[in-house]
C-alpha cells in the first residue's frame, strides 16, 4: 500500500458512499463506486490497486474494503485540488509531477516497443552492405555560379584537362580550392551537401554536375575503397543495437507530435 493510501485508510474517516459495494456488484459489470469530479474511481481500479500490495496489507484491506474505497477517493481529491490550480501552491511538486509523467509516458509508448527481431537484423544486414562494410569515395568537386561554368570546365575534364588544377584556378570554394578541390571521404547514406548518395555512385575518373544552394558542383571521384563485408554473426550486435535507437527515436518523436497537436507553445526569439 502506498503511504498516502495507508495513512488515509488507517485515520478515522466518515464513510460516505451511494451504495453498499455489493450492490454495485449487482448493477454493472464495472460499477462506478465514486466520481471526483468527472474522474471516476471502478471496482476495477480497486481491484488493481489492492493486487499491487503485499499480501499482508490485502488481507487488511480486504477486511474493509470500503475504508479503502475511501481512501482512494480522498487520494484523487488531494491530486486534484492542487492539479486544478496548476500547482500554484505546490511548484516543486509540479516538476516531481512532470519528471513522472514524462517518464512514464517515454517507458511506456517508447521503451516498451517491440523488440528488433533477427529476421530485421538480418534484412537490415542484406540491404546495407556497403555502409556494413564501411565502403567510402574520396571526390573532389569545383564549384561555380552558374551552371554553364560547370559544363565548361566538365568538357576541359573530359578532353583530358587536369582537374585539380581547373579546381585551383576555377572553384569559388576557396577552402577546397587549395587542395585541388578535395573535399573528403564520404558513405553511401544523405549528408549536408545533398548530393551524396548519387555521387556515391560513380567511379573512379567519372565527372557529374550536381547544384545546390551554393551554386553548380563538378564533382569526380578520385578513389573508392571497398572492404571486406563481415559476417552477420559479427556485426549483428552493432546493428540490433542501430536498429533499437532508431526505433526508440522514432517512437519519441511520434509521441512528442501527438503531443504538440494537443497543446500551444510559443517561443520567444
Amino acid at each position: 500500500m502506498k503511504p498516502l493510501q495507508k495513512l488515509l485508510f488507517s485515520a478515522s474517516i466518515n464513510l460516505v458512499l451511494l451504495l453498499p459495494l455489493q450492490v454495485y456488484a449487482q448493477q454493472a459489470e464495472d460499477p462506478v463506486l465514486a466520481t471526483v469530479n468527472e474522474h471516476e474511481i471502478t471496482q476495477s481500479y480497486v481491484n488493481t490497486q489492492i493486487a499491487k500490495m503485499p499480501l499482508g496489507d490485502q488481507v487488511s484491506v480486504r477486511s474493509n474494503v470500503e475504508k479503502f474505497v475511501e481512501s482512494l477517493i480522498q487520494e484523487e481529491v488531494l491530486f486534484q485540488s492542487v492539479f486544478n490550480d496548476g500547482f500554484a501552491s505546490e511548484p516543486e511538486l509540479r516538476d516531481e509531477v512532470k519528471a513522472l509523467v514524462a517518464n512514464h509516458l517515454i517507458e511506456k509508448y517508447v521503451s516498451n516497443r517491440p523488440a528488433v527481431t533477427e529476421q530485421e537484423v538480418a534484412a537490415f544486414y542484406d540491404e546495407n552492405t556497403s555502409a556494413i562494410r564501411n565502403e567510402t569515395v574520396n571526390a573532389s568537386h569545383i564549384l561555380t555560379n552558374t551552371r554553364a561554368e560547370c559544363e565548361a570546365l566538365q568538357a576541359q575534364v573530359n578532353a583530358g584537362g587536369n582537374f585539380a588544377e581547373l579546381a585551383r584556378n576555377h572553384s569559388i570554394h576557396t577552402d577546397s580550392a587549395v587542395n585541388g578541390g578535395a573535399i573528403g571521404s564520404f558513405m553511401n547514406h544523405a549528408g549536408p551537401l545533398g548530393f551524396e548518395v548519387p555521387m556515391f555512385q560513380m567511379q573512379p575518373g567519372e565527372t557529374q554536375l550536381f547544384e545546390s544552394e551554393d551554386g553548380c558542383h563538378l564533382v569526380t571521384i578520385t578513389s573508392r575503397t571497398t572492404p571486406p563485408l563481415p559476417s552477420l554473426e559479427n556485426v549483428a550486435p552493432r546493428i540490433l543495437e542501430l536498429l533499437t535507437r532508431q526505433r526508440e527515436q522514432d517512437a519519441l518523436r511520434e509521441l512528442i507530435e501527438s503531443a504538440n497537436r494537443k497543446v500551444t507553445v510559443s517561443r520567444n526569439p
